[in-house]
């Protein structure tokens, strides 16, 4: 009954019932489908004082060291997750992912006010959302599938991070997955007996496979960007199976949590470190469940996995961190580290969008979530076809523009997300809040698109030159971190965004693309009326107005090599002069990578755990 309460509340927020009831037929499809959706019920275990391995946090990386750490009966392990336990039934279908964004299974993060970007938005703010339940971010994400480019990894290996060259990491991303990608299943780079299931996405619009044969046809080569290589274009890789989402909960917990030797507590939240008497080690944590504190220690190793915000914010509340900063909120300080001194964010913008004059009658149809409100395209759903399996992002185009800093020419800087649809699809109020798209603003631009069909592009700078800071905003543990990031802060960020847009627009003009009678939309974003359309400047405006996040922040507890002054971690994830505590989490990520983070989370998760074995193995 909960799950069934979960979905028609989702629904709840779409245009369809705002307009009218469900009809009976829909509402037993709805009831058949929440019977076949159990709830994963990880139990109210009976929790002990002392654990060899304590992990702090339910993301893709705790859950893979919940899973790995336990395979060894002779260990005790305990996970504690802030958040709940079961899964959302909406979660399901990708389509609905943004709906999560504004619910409990989210953190309600937002930045600070913005000078030079999410200049339409409201309150000039961008989202900064975070999963929390098991499942971390994986819960809410786009289920984009990306592990980066091989320059990414080896340019850490040289700069003395030993052990994370792009050789040395492949082997874990093969562990991770079972793939099902089929142009690209005997080259050698993929996975069949892992635990994520990885796929091409069960559908795929005309759009897309036109717009894939026009970049090739335009100069970009078709390739598996999974590979290590990605300049290039190629289809979207989903971490779901037949077009169920697939979260690090259900690939790595569901089918362990009965352990004896595992405990996996929700609603638990980290608010304290705890240290030996002379405070040279992690022993221990402090946690609040069920309104009661209580403290937990830790035999072997504490690890911290709890996502590149709540991470650096339990550190510094523990007195791990800039001392100054520190010293400000009147905590102690027990390690003077650059904890969140810097944050990078793969910055992006919605558009450019384009009408479709000539698709077939079905795609022609595709013009609202209500009209994928129903029982056939449930049922199709449930079968794991249709609209429904698909997050709406189908390709990928990797793009080097010419303000790249680093001048490999096979590093991309951009990442360009072909979308079968706009913001016009979804007129809930829950996608509007997930983005902070204010009312006028969809009602100006948005509204008109609502009786065409058509799509967008997403632009996203992945080597972005803009950095910023992750700081307490008190030393209360419950209050959010403060986010002192400011969007295109440096010009190069936007140059390279207007550059992608430019390649977009090139490559549309390719037959395959026009066969589809594709349309630039020509109605400028409110705020850029004053530039000439299609400009270089209303493009830097268009950018800076229409900004999107996709929150894959990173570097908040950055690795380095030894003797490195910007470091939290030493490149086997222990933190800097603290024995027996590590960070494994995205916010370990030393720069921003040509890659969404979930995949390189999953990675962490999987490396981290051999180190950690290794490391206690005569313990």
């Amino acid at each position: 009954m909960l799950r069934w309460v979960q979905i028609l509340l989702a629904l709840s927020c779409s245009a369809r019932l705002g307009r009218g009831l469900l009809d009976k037929q829909v509402i037993n499809t709805l009831a058949e489908m929440v019977s076949e959706m159990n709830d994963i019920d990880y139990g109210n275990p009976q929790l002990r004082t002392v654990y060899d391995y304590v992990i702090v946090g339910a993301g893709p990386a705790g859950c893979v060291l919940a899973n790995r750490l336990s395979e060894d009966p002779k260990v005790s392990v305990l996970i504690l997750e802030l958040g709940r336990g079961e899964r959302p039934a909406f979660a399901e279908p990708p389509m609905l992912g943004p709906m999560l964004m504004g619910s409990d299974y989210s953190f309600g993060y937002e930045t600070t006010r913005q000078k030079y970007g999410c200049l339409g938005l409201t309150d000039r703010k961008c989202s900064w959302t975070h999963g929390r339940g098991v499942g971390g971010s994986s819960i809410i994400n786009n289920i984009i599938y990306t592990r980066g480019n091989r320059r990414d990894f080896d340019n850490w290996a040289r700069a003395g991070m030993e052990g994370w060259s792009w050789e040395e990491v492949l082997p874990y991303y093969r562990k991770i997955e079972r793939a099902n990608i089929k142009d690209f299943d005997g080259n050698g780079a993929h996975g069949k007996e892992g635990r994520v299931s990885v796929e091409d996405c069960p559908f795929r619009s005309e759009v897309a496979k036109a717009f894939v044969a026009s970049a090739s046809q335009s100069g970009y080569p078709y390739l598996d960007y999974n590979a290590g290589d990605n300049l290039g274009v190629s289809f979207l890789q989903a971490h779901s199976k037949r077009g169920h989402r697939v979260t690090a909960g259900t690939a790595y917990l569901k089918d362990v949590r009965h352990r004896p030797n595992l405990h996996i507590s929700t609603r638990s939240w980290a608010t304290q470190i705890l240290f030996s008497e002379d405070n040279s080690e992690a022993v221990g944590v402090r946690f609040t469940k069920n309104k009661r504190y209580h403290t937990v220690r830790a035999r072997r190793e504490l690890i911290l996995s709890a996502g590149a915000f709540e991470t650096p914010k339990l550190l510094m509340n523990s007195g791990i961190g800039p001392a100054e900063h520190l010293r400000q909120h009147g905590i102690r300080v027990v390690r003077d580290l650059p904890v969140g001194r810097q944050v990078y964010e793969h910055g992006g913008a919605f558009g450019p969008v384009f009408i479709v004059r000539n698709g077939s009658r079905a795609e022609q149809n595709l013009l609202s979530l209500e009209q994928l409100l129903t029982v056939d395209e449930m049922l199709k759903f449930r079968n794991g076809t249709g609209p429904l399996t698909s997050n709406s992002i189908e390709s990928l185009l990797y793009v080097k523009s010419p303000v790249a800093s680093d001048p490999d020419p096979g590093l991309p800087d951009v990442e360009v997300m072909q979308s079968f649809l706009s913001m016009s699809f979804d007129s809930s109020i829950a996608t509007r809040i997930a983005y902070r798209l204010p009312d006028e603003l969809v009602r100006q631009y948005y509204d008109p698109l609502m009786s065409v069909r058509n799509f967008m592009f997403l632009p996203m700078i992945m080597k972005t030159h803009t950095v910023g800071r992750v700081e307490l905003k008190s030393r209360n543990p419950f209050h959010h971190p403060i986010f002192n990031y400011q969007y295109f802060e440096d010009e190069r960020d936007v140059e390279a965004l207007v550059y992608a847009i430019k390649e977009v627009l090139r490559i549309v003009q390719a037959a395959p693309m026009q066969r589809l009678g594709i349309e630039l939309y020509n109605r400028p974003v409110p705020g850029c009326e004053h530039e000439q359309f299609n400009s270089d400047d209303y493009w830097r405006c268009h950018v800076r107005t229409l900004t999107t996040t996709f929150q894959h922040q990173v570097a908040t507890c950055r690795m380095g090599a030894p003797g490195d002054p910007s470091a939290v971690v030493d490149p086997r994830l222990r933190v800097r002069g603290v024995g027996r505590l590590r960070v494994a989490d995205a916010g370990i990520i030393p720069e921003p990578p040509t890659a969404h983070t979930c995949a390189m989370s999953y990675l962490i998760g999987e490396k981290a755990a051999d180190m950690i074995r290794e490391d206690n193995r005569g313990y």
